[in-house]
């Protein structure tokens, strides 16, 4: 669990945090590469460089949270996380968009 924590620059690639809490963390950042992230509640978080590249996202809910330079290449699951009512930057937007994410109610910045 890292509720609270402050994980600005951590690298927590290659790891299994399926159903890790991170309520309030920070994560600017953060490299979460090629980790399994399935289940993860990321509601409300704000991410700011930080790297999902090749990370599993199925079932991972991002409702709400606000993505500047965040990386998704390669993420897989896309299409089984929700990202409703998420506020991103353009680039963010297509990757997610060509992983086949579901960005019905997203806002673009």
């Amino acid at each position: 669990m890292f509720d609270g924590a402050n994980l600005t620059g951590a690298k927590l690639s290659k790891s299994d945090l399926s159903k890790t809490s991170f309520k309030h963390a920070k994560l600017n950042n953060t490299d979460l590469s090629y980790s399994d992230l399935s289940g993860v509640p990321f509601e409300n978080q704000i991410f700011n460089g930080t790297n999902f590249y090749s990370s599993g996202l199925k079932g991972t809910n991002f409702k709400h949270a606000v993505f500047k330079n965040a990386s998704f290449k390669y993420a897989y699951a896309c299409n089984k996380a929700n990202f409703d009512g998420a506020t991103m930057d353009k680039v963010t937007y297509a990757v997610l968009k060509k992983n086949k994410a579901d960005l019905t109610n997203v806002t673009v910045i």
